[in-house]
């Protein structure tokens, strides 16, 4: 258990490197290739995490609802892109969806504060990330866009026990009454 509770962050840094991955081989192959793209990528997703460092604090939804609504998200844009490819005015609808993909770093990290120190929780997620970037990239190259749809499945489907299995529900899923006290705790 506490080899599972050392590596978690580095789990969840890989499911949101596949999926930021994901994210940008679909969108920059069936919505456009400019450099637009990889910024509209990047700024919602920053934008997202951080609506999810505000939404933390007051929304009261378990980590793995996160994880799953990242996921959804996910695959609807990817439904999306295919249901619509090319098609340019559908961008705001896009950002829109990288937004929400991004609220689940955003709780992460709020949340698991309270286990971890900020150094080595950015330093594990962040090593996760790369690994799953990497890791994303290869699969796309090798084995083509069914890498894309399969390994964010296979990632979360990993990360969703391992979050119920080593961390407490309650603290994970607190009333927005005890965030503040919480947070009082681990400062």
């Amino acid at each position: 258990m506490q080899f599972l509770r050392w590596v978690y962050p580095s789990l969840v840094g890989f499911l949101l490197g596949l999926l930021q991955t994901g994210l940008f081989f679909q969108l920059t192959f069936t919505l456009s290739s400019s450099f637009r793209t990889f910024l509209m990528i990047t700024v919602c997703w920053l934008l997202g995490s951080s609506a999810g460092i505000w939404a933390a604090k007051r929304v009261h939804l378990h980590l793995n609802g996160f994880t799953l609504l990242a996921l959804f998200t996910y695959f609807a844009c990817a439904v999306l892109l295919g249901l619509a490819p090319f098609n340019t005015q559908l961008w705001p609808l896009y950002g829109l969806l990288i937004m929400f993909i991004g609220l689940y770093p955003g709780v992460f990290f709020v949340r698991l504060g309270a286990f971890y120190t900020a150094r080595q929780l950015f330093f594990r997620e962040n090593n996760g990330f790369i690994i799953g970037l990497v890791t994303g990239t290869l699969l796309f190259l090798a084995i083509g866009r069914i890498a894309l749809w399969a390994m964010p499945t296979l990632a979360a489907g990993f990360v969703v026990p391992c979050t119920l299995l080593v961390y407490n529900r309650a603290r994970l899923n607190p009333p927005p009454s005890q965030i503040a006290s919480l947070m009082e705790e681990t400062a």
